[in-house]
């Protein structure tokens, strides 16, 4: 296993700022510091974080109990506990949880240890109900739904009581928005598809441009954030499939957001950029990830993975799709970003089919590289807060439930 390196690998960074101060190549400022595992510098404005090696010493660093805190949900029971598709899950004051179920579409209100309290919303197309709830999100203890089948946010009171809703529009050269996250200033991040379809052709097509947007509450757009490409996908004349992404790819880009600024990566390499929502770009994240080659082994545990075709495709035209499909020469570094309550970034390292891995890298809030946490597997991460972790576990038979783990912060 290799490690990527590139141009600007960390030692050769150190080295650089010292000779470049020494001939006057460099301003001073350029150099910003160079501390134990990372050289932090100056380049056009944008400040560079060229992590050399994690902060943590072996064997220190953060934890993640094994076991539960609280779990809610079950296979047989009282509806409120029956989860077919959580799309969000949040801590709100008290420790009170507040759940998004989509195949309900509905918020359920938990309290502390568990207990349902009372639910928002429904299906339907009346104020307050939802035919898609996407995505739903919290400031201090209200509550926001975002319903992409309607275009419409809807906004709510911890008792469930609607406070309000808004009608959003595709900004002009994109395609439908999708909300995602409130920003400290009160703005809106927003999801915009592309205004075209989806590329076509055959061989190596490249991914379709989404944005990241910003938008007011009341769905006015107020300007374009960052593009964010698709992955590259493959162009074939197999009847009845579409293009599809390349295996062992991601599809969309990934980001997350803090305050009032959101973090964007592909994954593919080790590198994440930090920018304000008005779309100025902050800073830069570097980290040395081993590359990782996809091999024969690698190729056959995603054909075994993947043989049952997806539901409307033709068992015939999946499995020649699986025999032709071009794969790519590495795999991801990583496959998710989330930022923990105290503006922290961690990001998911990329597992293929097979591996069992559930590491995640963690930067502190200035983009040092802190270290891995490993997370309980089988757990996908919906919010991490100060001394928790708040995500989805499918238990057998696709049973889900929302479980807290505690978060263990003992820096070294």
């Amino acid at each position: 296993m290799t490690v990527r390196r590139r141009p600007s690998a960390p030692d050769a960074v150190s080295l650089a700022c010292v000779i470049g101060l020494a001939v006057g190549a460099f301003r001073a400022g350029d150099c910003l510091a160079v501390q134990r595992g990372a050289v932090v510098r100056d380049s056009a404005g944008i400040r560079i974080v060229e992590n050399r090696d994690p902060r943590w010493p072996p064997g220190a660093g953060w934890r993640i109990g094994t076991e539960p805190s609280l779990a809610i949900g079950t296979a047989l029971g009282d509806e409120p506990y029956l989860f077919q598709r959580i799309v969000a899950a949040r801590r709100l004051g008290g420790g009170a949880v507040v759940v998004a179920e989509s195949g309900a579409g509905e918020l359920r209100f938990f309290d502390r240890d568990g207990v349902f309290l009372h639910a928002a919303g429904g299906a339907g197309e009346g104020p307050g109900e939802f035919r898609f709830l996407s995505a739903a999100w919290t400031w201090s203890d209200t509550i926001a739904a975002y319903d992409n089948a309607l275009l419409r946010l809807s906004v709510f009171a911890p008792d469930g009581g609607l406070v309000g809703t808004h009608s959003f529009r595709p900004a002009e050269g994109a395609g439908r928005p999708a909300a995602q996250m409130r920003f400290e200033d009160g703005t809106l991040l927003v999801l915009s598809a592309p205004s075209g379809m989806v590329p076509t052709g055959r061989g190596l097509l490249e991914g379709a441009a989404w944005r990241l947007d910003r938008y007011a509450r009341d769905g006015t757009f107020l300007g374009e954030i960052a593009p964010l490409r698709e992955s590259t996908r493959w162009g074939h004349d197999i009847s009845g499939l579409p293009p599809m992404y390349l295996p062992l790819s991601l599809g969309l880009g990934l980001f997350a957001s803090a305050g009032n600024a959101v973090y964007a990566g592909d994954g593919v390499e080790p590198s994440i950029r930090r920018l304000e929502n008005d779309g100025t770009v902050t800073d830069l994240i570097r980290w040395p990830a081993p590359e990782r080659r996809v091999t024969e082994g690698d190729k056959s545990r995603y054909r075994t993975a993947n043989a049952t075709p997806p539901p409307a495709f033709h068992p015939d035209a999946w499995s020649r799709y699986l025999r032709e499909v071009p794969f790519p020469a590495a795999m991801p570094t990583y496959s998710r970003l989330v930022v923990d309550a105290g503006g922290g970034l961690w990001a998911r390292r990329f597992t293929a089919p097979g591996e069992e891995s559930s590491a995640w890298y963690v930067f502190a809030e200035d983009g040092v590289w802190l270290g891995e946490v490993d997370m309980p597997r089988g757990v996908r991460v919906l919010e991490i807060g100060a001394d928790y972790v708040l995500g989805v576990r499918v238990e057998h038979l696709g049973v889900a439930s929302v479980v807290t783990f505690p978060l263990h912060r003992d820096d070294p």
